[in-house]
């Protein structure tokens, strides 16, 4: 009696390993090609970015903006790791690109609530990205002094332990199986056309598995997560672990989009579970560090996850005035027309400038 219904549920797990699977072959082959093509590119490279002699802060405040273009903080953190591979950056500049993604990594949710705003008009454009607001405003007190903690942390760490870990890790070992793969690509189509493709399958394989969480059913989601946001560590242990485990922001951040809009989260809730969030992105910039097989690289991004930590729990610990600072700012930007006008056109003009004004 109950075969014909279960034949559907298993096609559909069926489906579901396939796709994992496929995303997790396109993730480790667009990481490996990823980081092969811009080895070849490095000797091209490495003048340009000697020439261009960039600082600690257009280093940010480019990796910011290139976050904004590409919709993803992972993949700008994922090219900055490849360079590293590659040679072209060393370990500071590396921290202040991948510091610099997570500024722009809240982006993403700021979109959701605009393509909400487009789809049910019966919110304001402000209280449809309030979500987003929300996530770069605490994203921002997270980790603009994780950057620059860290940066210090990170020249102060910059002994000849972290040089000779460069050059042992120079050249990745990467994922072995997939090497023939990568060098026959990169002979076909040529080194720069190959990075391009990279970058676009490694967005994509995130996008296929956002696409795999779609699925899941968020109502059961939902009702067991409104119990635990009502105490301020348990949801953001809950932030940190959805984030770490979906390596999608996009996911555990734009899954209560809707529901916040309608009031059934309370923005006292919701900020510690957007503080752990904002932890949890970093776990696939890890990953990635992993795949390449570079123990600097990991060791830079566990810097400033250390950090990030630290500036996290200092906010929770004393959260009555975290929380106050954050909803002051908020309820300004949701009430005043010009002051949320201003901070939309300071999500592109700080980071641009941040690149600009230091070279002139």
């Amino acid at each position: 009696m109950n075969a014909p219904t279960d034949r559907p549920s298993r096609r559909r797990s069926l489906r579901s390993i396939v796709r994992i699977a496929v995303a997790a072959v396109t993730f480790l082959f667009a990481i490996q090609l990823l980081s092969e093509a811009l080895q070849t590119l490095s000797p091209a490279i490495r003048p340009v970015f000697r020439r261009q002699a960039l600082n600690g802060v257009q280093l940010v405040g480019a990796s910011w903006f290139a976050a904004y273009v590409v919709m993803n903080g992972s993949a700008v953190a994922a090219i900055a790791l490849s360079l590293f591979s590659a040679g072209v950056v060393g370990v500071v500049e590396l921290f202040l690109l991948v510091a610099g993604s997570r500024l722009g990594a809240s982006g993403i949710v700021l979109l959701i609530g605009a393509l909400e705003y487009l789809r049910i008009r019966e919110y304001s454009l402000a209280e449809s990205m309030r979500l987003g607001i929300l996530t770069f405003i605490v994203s921002f007190t997270i980790y603009a002094p994780a950057t620059v903690l860290g940066a210090g942390a990170m020249r102060w760490i910059n002994s000849d332990v972290w040089r000779e870990g460069i050059e042992a890790g120079g050249v990745p070992g990467g994922v072995g199986f997939l090497g023939s793969y990568t060098a026959r690509t990169i002979r076909l189509l040529g080194a720069g056309p190959s990075a391009l493709l990279a970058l676009g399958l490694f967005v994509g394989s995130l996008h296929l598995l956002d696409g795999l969480l779609e699925q899941v059913d968020e109502d059961w989601l939902r009702d067991r997560m409104f119990e635990r946001l009502r105490r301020h560590w348990l949801s953001f242990g809950l932030g940190l672990g959805v984030t770490a485990a979906a390596t999608s922001v996009a996911f555990s951040t734009g899954l209560l989009v809707p529901i916040y809009n309608r009031g059934y989260i309370t923005r006292r809730e919701i900020v510690p579970y957007v503080v752990g969030a904002s932890l949890g992105t970093l776990t696939d910039t890890l990953l990635v560090a992993l795949v390449l097989d570079s123990g600097v690289g990991v060791a830079t991004v566990l810097v400033l996850l250390a950090v990030a930590a630290v500036c996290a729990g200092a906010a929770l610990a004393f959260y009555d005035v975290y929380y106050g600072g954050v909803d002051a700012v908020q309820e300004r930007l949701l009430r005043d027309e010009r002051a949320f006008a201003a901070f939309l056109a300071a999500l592109v003009v700080v980071p641009l400038a941040l690149v600009v004004v230091p070279a002139l």
